[in-house]
Order: C-alpha cells, then sequence, then structure tokens
C-alpha cells in the first residue's frame, strides 16, 4: 500500500450549500415557465374553438342560454398547477441514522455516535429526460460526551504523526480543551450527487456531480480510479461514502453487443485525508502542495489538466471484456524532497519539500465469466508515470527524494454459493517495472480478501464477515457485522473492527496501512430508518 511522508496539511473546504439551492432555484424557475407556457390553445388564439366550444354553437337558443348561465369552473392556480406537476413528476426519499462506535482498547471510550440525513430526489422533466441528486449531512454529539484526547488519542511511541515542536504564536492560540490542536469535524453537509440523465436511442448522457465505478473485483481500485477517495474513517465508511464525487460529462453509445463509454472530468481533486490529529489520520498535505489549476479556470488556458476516460466493453457467450484508458492525476501527492548539506563535515542536512501531483496514464482491462456455481472476475491495469517516495539514505539518493517507475497491479476473485452463503475471495497484486531499492514501496504488495454472507432468515436477519490480509506487512483487517431488519424500513446492525499488525518501522513515509491502527479496535452499531 502507498507510503507518504507526513507533516501537516490543509486542505480547501468546499461550500456546496449556495451551489445546491441555485440550482434547485433554477429548476422551480424551469417548472414556473413550462407552466405558465402550457394553456389551452383557446385561451392563446381565440379564434380558434375548442371541440366543446363548436359543440355549443350548433346547440338551439335555449340549451345555448341555460349553458350560458352556469357559472364557469374556477381557473387552476398557477400554484396549484406547478405543485401537481411536482408531485407527478418528483420521488424522494432517503434515511435516517445513527453511527456509534465504543473503542474497547486503551484509552477506551466513544470515538464516533455519527448522526446522519441522506436526502435523495428524481424529478422527471418528460420520459427520456430526468435529474437526480443526492445530499448527506451528518452530526457527530461525539465530542459533546467524550474528551478530544479520548475521541482521538495521541499515537505512539512508534508513530511518525506526533509533533513535539510548537511555536510561541501557535500555542497562545490553542484550546485548553483541545492542546494538540486536532481538527475537529463536528458536522457536514455535502452535496454527493447532481446530474442529469439524457436518454437517446443508442446513447446516454449524464452530465453533473457524480461517482462512476468501474472494475469487476470489489474493492480491487485496479481498475476503478475515476473518483479519489475519502479517508475521513479509513476505509470503514459504505462504499457510496468513501467516493469523492467529482463534475463530469459521462456518454455512453449502445451498438449491439458493444458498449462505448467516454468521460470528461474537468475538475481536478484528489484523495481527502482524515482530520488532522484524529484517530484515522494517516498521512497529510503538506501546506505548501501545488495543486493543478482546476481546468474550468481561466479557460480555455488551464484545459489541458482535464482528466480523461475511455472504455469498451462487450459482452458475447457468457464473457464480459472491456478495455479501458485514463488520463489522470495521481491521487496522491509526490513530495520532491530536496536534500542540501548531505555529507558535509560538520554539516546539518537541510531537507525541503515542494510537493505537487502529477500526471497519470492508466490503461486497463477487466473479465467477467459465468461457470455453473461461480462467477469468475479479473482485471489488471498498467499505470505510467507513477512517482514513488524514496528513503532519505545517506545523501546518494536522488536529490527530488522520488523515484519515477511504471508499474502494474491485478486482481482475481470469485463469487460463489456454496453451503448456503455467498462467498468471495479476492487476490490483488501490485508490482513496480525497473525497481529500485531506495523506493519506500515494496517491489511486489500482495493483498488477500475475502467476504463471507449468510442469510439466517429470509429477508430478516443476515449475517457477513470480511477478512482483509496484507502479506508485505503481515496485517488484518477482520469486519464481522450482523443485520436485522425489524421492518421493511427500519434496520439494525452491530459488528466490529479489528485490526492486527505493526504501525510501522518509525522510519519517515514507512508505515503499515492496517497495523497503525493496531490501537483502534472498536464495537459498533447503527439504526437506520429509511423513508
Amino acid at each position: 500500500m502507498p507510503k507518504l511522508y507526513l507533516r501537516k496539511f490543509y486542505y480547501p473546504k468546499e461550500d456546496q450549500h449556495a451551489l445546491f439551492f441555485f440550482r434547485w432555484i433554477l429548476i422551480v424557475l424551469f417548472v414556473c415557465w413550462g407552466s405558465a407556457f402550457a394553456q389551452d390553445v383557446e385561451d392563446i388564439f381565440p379564434s380558434i374553438k375548442s371541440p366543446e366550444q363548436k359543440e355549443n354553437q350548433n346547440l338551439p337558443e335555449k340549451e345555448k342560454k341555460d349553458n350560458a348561465e352556469k357559472p364557469p369552473d374556477p381557473p387552476s392556480s398557477l400554484l396549484n398547477q406547478i405543485s401537481d406537476r411536482i408531485n407527478n413528476n418528483l420521488t424522494w426519499g432517503g434515511y435516517l441514522r445513527n453511527e456509534t462506535a465504543f473503542r474497547y482498547v486503551n484509552p477506551t471510550g466513544f470515538d464516533k455516535i455519527l448522526n446522519i440525513l441522506q436526502l435523495e430526489g428524481h424529478y422527471r422533466f418528460t420520459p427520456k429526460i430526468q435529474l437526480a441528486g443526492r445530499l448527506r449531512g451528518f452530526y457527530d454529539a461525539v465530542y459533546d460526551v467524550e474528551s478530544i484526547d479520548v475521541v482521538s488519542p495521541i499515537k505512539g511511541p512508534d508513530t511518525i504523526l506526533t509533533d513535539n515542536v510548537t511555536d510561541a504564536n501557535s500555542v497562545k492560540n490553542l484550546s485548553p480543551n483541545n492542546v494538540r490542536d486536532v481538527e475537529i469535524v463536528r458536522d457536514r453537509v455535502e452535496l454527493k450527487e447532481l446530474y442529469l440523465d439524457m436518454n437517446f436511442p443508442n446513447l446516454d448522457l449524464r452530465i453533473g456531480r457524480q461517482i462512476v465505478r468501474w472494475g469487476v473485483v470489489e474493492g480491487a481500485r485496479v481498475t476503478d480510479e475515476i473518483n479519489p477517495l475519502d479517508f475521513y474513517e479509513l476505509i470503514l465508511r459504505d462504499i457510496d461514502d468513501r467516493y469523492i464525487p467529482l463534475f463530469m460529462i459521462k456518454g455512453d453509445l449502445y451498438l449491439g453487443a458493444n458498449t462505448f463509454e467516454g468521460i470528461l472530468i474537468p475538475q481536478v481533486e484528489g484523495h481527502r485525508p482524515a482530520p488532522r490529529g484524529s484517530e484515522w489520520e494517516q498521512f497529510r498535505i503538506l501546506p505548501n502542495t501545488v495543486h493543478p489549476a482546476q481546468p474550468y479556470d481561466d479557460f480555455p488556458k488551464n484545459i489541458k489538466n482535464t482528466e480523461v476516460a475511455l472504455k469498451y466493453t462487450r459482452v458475447f457467450s457468457g464473457f464480459e471484456l472491456s478495455a479501458s484508458y485514463f488520463y489522470t492525476w495521481d491521487d496522491f501527492p509526490s513530495s520532491f524532497r530536496t536534500i542540501q548539506n548531505s555529507g558535509v563535515f560538520g554539516g546539518t542536512p537541510d531537507v525541503s519539500f515542494n510537493p505537487r501531483y502529477t500526471r497519470l496514464h492508466i490503461y486497463g482491462t477487466t473479465f467477467s465469466k459465468s461457470f455453473p456455481g461461480f462467477v469468475l472476475n479479473a482485471e489488471a491495469a498498467y499505470v505510467s508515470g507513477k512517482v514513488w517516495g524514496a528513503r532519505l539514505g545517506d545523501g546518494a539518493t536522488p536529490a527530488a527524494g522520488e523515484v519515477q517507475s511504471d508499474y502494474i497491479k491485478y486482481a482475481v476473485g470469485l463469487d460463489l454459493y456454496l453451503l448456503g452463503m455467498d462467498i468471495s475471495p479476492a487476490v490483488i497484486q501490485q508490482y513496480i517495472l525497473n525497481y529500485q531499492q531506495e523506493i519506500i514501496q515494496d517491489r511486489l504488495d500482495t493483498v488477500g480478501a475475502l467476504f463471507i454472507r449468510k442469510e439466517f432468515i429470509h429477508n430478516l436477519w443476515t449475517g457477513n464477515l470480511l477478512l482483509i490480509y496484507f502479506f508485505n506487512d503481515r496485517d488484518w483487517l477482520i469486519r464481522p457485522r450482523t443485520v436485522y431488519n425489524i421492518t421493511d424500513r427500519l434496520r439494525l446492525s452491530f459488528g466490529l473492527d479489528i485490526f492486527e499488525g505493526k504501525i510501522g518501522t518509525g522510519q519517515p513515509g514507512e508505515f503499515h496501512f492496517v497495523g497503525f491502527f493496531d490501537n483502534n479496535d472498536r464495537i459498533f452499531w447503527d439504526i437506520t430508518y429509511s423513508f
């Protein structure tokens, strides 16, 4: 897994509230516009008679007089028309959930009391044009019942996240209840998705903020690299919460058994680290990191920073094959370290970092085939342009502190039903080509995963187990969980998060991805009400 050098960091917080309400105001105005111009033809052109008017014209005078004396039906108000249109074309739902976790390793205590509200909406303008959105917000009440040192205890003694140097200006601004200046995220509201779907014969278009998932081996991240990840809670969040949505223009062209997919991403964003100093922090973005200019800024000057993805899929004789290409930015910045005074007698080496994001070319392929009793899935990718972190060494390492070398990654998985259980084993490997010894990452990295699901009472009670083993580090992530559906809308869940392994070597940038959190074992439960 990636190993990074750690320092203080900052990442901007996007305020999506104004954008969200602005878009919905536009929707209401559009509906009003449509309603105002959807009057009957005879109201706009009085000379044109409706069928009822023509029939009334041929009636005897007495019947005409009787009809004239009847009071007309009151016209429907514009607000009623808007309300009817929305009710007929808008569907919405969501859920309200409480997620609570208790760490049973010292210091024991609650590390999460997360209250989540998610709203999902779908509006149909026409049968072929729809608008969909998903809004998610949360409030973490754990900071109301626990101290910051219980929620986010200091790691040690081998951790490299502990900063023992604090300048005077920082000290005077610290809170007496948070002397380590841990970043506290009590609440967050985020527009997870908002996109417009347009369906044509043989062509689908989706424009807006969205999540696109490629790949066939669940959790492998071999070809599934379109959206960056949010490490707010490491990799323990649900899939929809781990992926960071991006603005994209996505098109799918269908020609028989062939599908051609193209994606333009005029938004550049990398992985989002956990809050500074929190229990799940593993890497930081340095404050002097050079971020690529957004493609939409100073248009068209920066349009070259756009990410482009292409994919071809063919289905035949029970096989599904795909080939893909992704021209993207590395979601992790490279530190580009420089060392001065190294090897000078009596001198102290001066190490500086100038991190920046680099471009990658990812060529991928996937394979799926159904056999009697199981499904075989496999995927592979060749990544060109990757820059790896290098050890400090004795001054003989490259001045930039980085080594560029291509690598390949691949995964194989099975989906089978055995002994009344759904069983999905998988193996993932990564191999660095033209390897150099100063690279921190191992030449060959291997991860094994096993997911088991058992249904005890149909549609009522299920249990599942996720095991992930990191062969190089000899670390385990173990997640047993049971889910009980009280009603169709109310669900209760219990589980454990168990980390087994070592924090790391203690050297800068050399830590274990899972063993780093060996002291974070916890029990969790959640209750969800869907509507």
